[in-house]
């Protein structure tokens, strides 16, 4: 078990949202859920031109936290992550998340996937770590249609990464089992956590409010930019797009905004470690 959390941030809401202390309340949730491993990622712009930047350590967010101060105060996204260690151990920062493919992908995972090494026998991928959560990042860079390949992941799953080729774009999906909930603020940006109540609790104590909360249903993938899902693709033997009803099923519902609510009015050869 362990938890992942980030957000996209709308252009209504970039400079409103302190989007760094927003990533620092989440990961004081979320470490509910592992206290192994701590590690973010975002982006940054650089010379007018966008890249990603992370850290991570084998500390809880606790002690993280301290450290977060290399993240921009108002970066537009993020993808968080606190280990519960299962294969590789923490020591190794490689296995620690978020996990890291060279100069391609940068993602988080909770869950647990089975046929990893399995995979990378069959693929000739070279391993960077042990962990088991590598693979997901593996395939996703080096395939040429991933969307397709990820239903062959045997286990549990629910992912975000960035792509250093388009860094402002938030990538989000969840295979089997693991949960994934997202909400949206009043200023239509997207903020995600592991479960309902982290994420409810973290959004409150950055000040902020939702003004939907949804369920992201198993097997589907969700592209988001700038805080509005541009793209939903169901994962599986029939790709597809689902339907609103599909996407946005009856258990999301609407929160009353709290009393400080005040959202009316590279990796490319960069990278920064503590």
């Amino acid at each position: 078990m362990c938890g992942i959390a980030g957000f996209s941030i709308s252009q209504a809401d970039h400079r409103k949202i302190k989007s760094r202390n927003l990533a620092e309340k989440l990961l004081l949730e979320i470490v509910a859920r592992g206290e192994d491993a701590t590690g973010g990622a975002w982006t940054e712009t650089v010379d007018n031109e966008p890249k990603v930047f992370y850290s991570k350590e084998a500390m809880p967010a606790e002690e993280f936290i301290e450290f977060l101060d290399m993240m921009p105060r108002f970066t537009r996204t993020a993808i968080l992550h606190t280990r519960y260690a299962t294969k590789g151990s923490p020591k190794n920062n490689d296995n620690n998340h978020p996990i890291i493919i060279p100069n391609k992908i940068v993602g988080v995972h909770n869950g647990v996937i089975v046929n990893d090494d399995e995979l990378f026998e069959a693929n000739g991928w070279e391993r960077i770590a042990e962990v088991d959560s590598e693979v997901i990042f593996q395939m996703i860079a080096n395939s040429q249609e991933p969307l397709d390949e990820l239903p062959s992941l045997i286990g549990r799953a629910a992912i975000a990464w960035l792509d250093v080729d388009d860094p402002q774009t938030l990538h989000l999906a969840r295979l089997k089992g693991s949960p994934l909930f997202v909400g949206h603020t009043y200023g239509d940006s997207l903020i995600f956590a592991s479960t309902e109540n982290l994420l409810k609790l973290a959004v409150r104590e950055a000040n902020m409010s939702l003004k939907t909360i949804w369920e992201v249903p198993e097997m589907l993938y969700l592209k988001v930019q700038g805080g509005k899902i541009v793209k939903k693709i169901a994962l599986g033997e029939e790709l597809k797009e689902p339907t609103d009803r599909e996407l946005f099923p009856l258990s999301g519902y609407p929160v009353r905004p709290y009393k400080h609510y005040s959202q009316r009015q590279t990796l490319k050869g960069v990278t920064r470690m503590r």
